[in-house]
């Protein structure tokens, strides 16, 4: 038996779906048609069908985009000693990795001075063009 990974139908998958409810088709009949399982199917008009009204693709996808997760933020630099820390350690030619390995053999028992160097690349990446962002990233390259 081969399995594959769960995906999100398309707008397209949905509009098929759609069209073939409104003609009389079962759900079955449509998972044959688009190569989905039944209870995929069968979840998609449940989880995206208003109350009393009919499957329409239109609204199945906004509601899908309305619940699709979002990328998850960074945790940013709030503490002002760490972000002082990390600054003045990238202003001296310390790269995020060598900053990260620092603050950890430094503090071990406390998580709220660890980092990852993505952190201290994404708090670098949001900051404003101007001559500190220019600064810092030279020290990287």
């Amino acid at each position: 038996m081969h399995t594959r990974s769960y995906r999100h139908l398309t707008a397209e998958e949905r509009e098929t779906l759609s069209l073939g409810l409104a003609h009389g088709q079962s759900l079955r009949a449509m998972a044959r048609i688009l190569g989905r399982a039944p209870s995929t199917l069968s979840r998609e008009v449940t989880r995206n069908t208003t109350r009393g009204r009919p499957y329409r693709a239109c609204t199945a996808q906004n509601q899908a985009t309305a619940r699709a997760p979002h990328p998850r933020r960074a945790r940013k630099l709030l503490d002002p000693w760490l972000w002082q820390h990390v600054t003045t350690q990238l202003t001296q030619g310390c790269s995020p990795q060598q900053i990260v390995g620092r603050l950890r053999r430094a503090y071990p028992d406390d998580m709220g001075k660890h980092l990852s160097a993505e952190t201290i690349y994404a708090a670098l990446y949001v900051l404003p063009r101007g001559t500190l962002r220019s600064e810092f990233l030279a020290t990287l390259r």
